[in-house]
């Protein structure tokens, strides 16, 4: 950022606070909004707000948040809310696909969904499943996942690498605007969320990982196809 230099006894206070961003890599990120306890810096290119690593949790604060997750097969409402991925990823896969949940959780109910629809699904989590990943696969499915990822860019690249081409990823993070994310937001007062996306940085993804865009509610689901 230039501009005419100022002299000022605490120059801290007069510069904008500036990061790489953990996904585009090449930008440099600026400060978008300070609340929850930490700073939330947001890319121009990508469009992604993220926040710095500062105030990342310990491995053992962010597994005692996973460990209070509540996500029971017979929950109704918990049902329909996979359904908004698994529903529209279903239509479009080949009868009897192999696929894999990326991020699965301790209570991996979508992958229950996923096979009463006829496909067979490996499960992993670093926390709960922690065997690597063993594809290649026909598709991938990530649902409140992507929120999570410290390094973004390193993610997907490590995820796409156990796909197929012409594979599905079908993945759930909700999309952030001006309005939504200023206003208390629930989701960006997870302290573990670290990441969130909008349409935009969807759309930058597809363009920089070889995926097309098949598919999107436009709120937080998104599928693409693998076309590297």
């Amino acid at each position: 950022m230039q501009g005419r230099k100022v002299l000022d006894t605490n120059p801290k206070d007069t510069t904008p606070q500036k990061s790489s961003c953990p996904l585009c890599g090449e930008a440099e990120a600026e400060k978008y909004d300070k609340a929850d306890g930490r700073e939330y810096l947001h890319c121009p290119v990508c469009r992604l707000i993220f926040v710095p690593e500062q105030y990342w949790p310990s491995p053992e604060a962010e597994r005692a948040r996973y460990d209070q997750h509540q996500n029971s097969p017979g929950d109704k409402g918990y049902l329909a809310f996979l359904e908004t991925i698994a529903t529209p990823l279903g239509q479009r896969l080949s009868p009897a696909s192999f696929g894999l949940d990326y991020g699965c959780g301790p209570s991996p109910v979508l992958c229950e969904i996923i096979e009463k629809k006829g496909h067979t699904i490996d499960r992993y989590d670093p926390h709960y499943f922690p065997t690597p990943p063993n594809g290649p696969y026909d598709f991938i499915v990530s649902t409140e996942t992507f929120e999570h990822f410290q390094n973004p860019g390193e993610e997907i690249t490590r995820l796409l690498s156990h796909l197929n081409a012409g594979g599905l990823l079908g993945v759930m993070t909700a999309f952030w605007s001006e309005k939504v994310f200023r206003a208390n937001w629930h989701y960006r007062r997870d302290f573990t969320h670290l990441c969130f996306y909008r349409r935009e940085t969807m759309a930058w993804i597809a363009a920089t990982f070889g995926l097309e865009i098949l598919w999107s509610d436009e709120k937080r689901a998104i599928i693409f196809r693998y076309l590297p």
